[in-house]
């Protein structure tokens, strides 16, 4: 009988002490990982009206903006999802402004409230487009040749590129997700995540 009751007794345990660590597990995710079960991305780049990717038979929407001369400076409207260039399938998610002086071009990023970067690749030459290892032109993010990565979202982001001359054309693309700001809950004295001690440093628990 008491061979049982020691089963019984453990077996309660084992039940209990998995249910409470199952439940530490779920409430101490890091508010980044939240965010990002939530988040929905698109892909966007910058928008400029004569320079679709589709006009010169790629298979990927998109626009490079050029040429642009020395001095030039302005800025231009970042589009996301707009599927074959089209604007009306897309939604605007910000702004990229871009700066040609003195040899440098600097490319500035700036996202709308809500939005956020996870993605940025520029690329910035005086063809039309980069070249892949074949030598062939692509539009692929990936052969821009500068890049960043935010896992946990920026507002905005910037590049410089130097030693150019001549006329340069700009692809700026991004990827762009829904920004979802929770208040921060932590609580003293329970266990903490490192985004959770971070907010209670900073007096908003």
């Amino acid at each position: 009988m008491k061979s049982i009751i020691r089963v019984v007794s453990l077996a309660a345990v084992l039940v209990f002490f998995g249910c409470n660590v199952e439940n530490i597990s779920e409430t101490n995710l890091s508010s980044q990982d939240q965010l990002k079960s939530a988040k929905e991305c698109e892909t966007a780049f910058a928008y400029y009206e004569d320079g679709c990717f589709l006009d010169d038979d790629f298979n990927r929407w998109g626009w490079t903006l050029g040429p642009l001369s020395e001095g030039f400076s302005g800025s231009f409207d970042l589009y996301a999802g707009a599927g074959q260039c089209k604007l009306i399938k897309g939604e605007l998610v910000g702004s990229v402004s871009v700066e040609y002086s003195d040899g440098t071009v600097t490319v500035e990023y700036e996202t709308m409230e809500g939005k956020c970067l996870t993605e940025t690749h520029v690329y910035v030459g005086n063809e039309e487009y980069p070249t892949n290892p074949a030598g062939k032109p692509t539009v692929a993010p990936g052969q821009y040749g500068n890049g960043n990565e935010y896992p946990d979202g920026a507002s905005g982001d910037s590049f410089t590129i130097g030693d150019l001359s001549g006329d340069v054309y700009v692809i700026a693309h991004a990827v762009v997700c829904d920004c979802i700001v929770e208040e921060c809950v932590a609580e003293a004295g329970t266990l903490k995540t490192e985004s959770d001690k971070a907010c209670l440093e900073q007096g908003t628990a």
